[in-house]
């Protein structure tokens, strides 16, 4: 499970970038929407930020590529979750 504070972190960033939740849009599709990927390899992705992973390891375990990301999306991603539970790993 991921840490609260990520999650916060995350959907922060998201509105952030402009990309705001749809009315009765559940989290995990709202975060896929705003990665542009699967809903199962953003939770992937995020699960494994929240778990100290770097944001290559991060995409490995989702099976995407680290230039996927808009605009370095994927970075920040990974800075707000490491600010958000207090470490980040290069």
């Amino acid at each position: 499970m991921i840490h609260a504070e990520a999650v916060k972190a995350v959907q922060e960033l998201l509105v952030e970038r402009g990309i705001e939740p749809r009315q009765d849009e559940r989290w995990g599709d709202y975060v896929a929407r705003g990665l542009d990927m699967s809903d199962p390899q953003a939770e992937a992705f995020l699960y494994a930020l929240d778990q100290n992973q770097s944001v290559e390891e991060a995409c490995v375990a989702a099976g995407i590529s680290p230039d996927r990301g808009k605009e370095g999306m994927l970075s920040d991603i990974a800075r707000a979750i490491g600010r958000a539970i207090g470490s980040l790993k290069s």
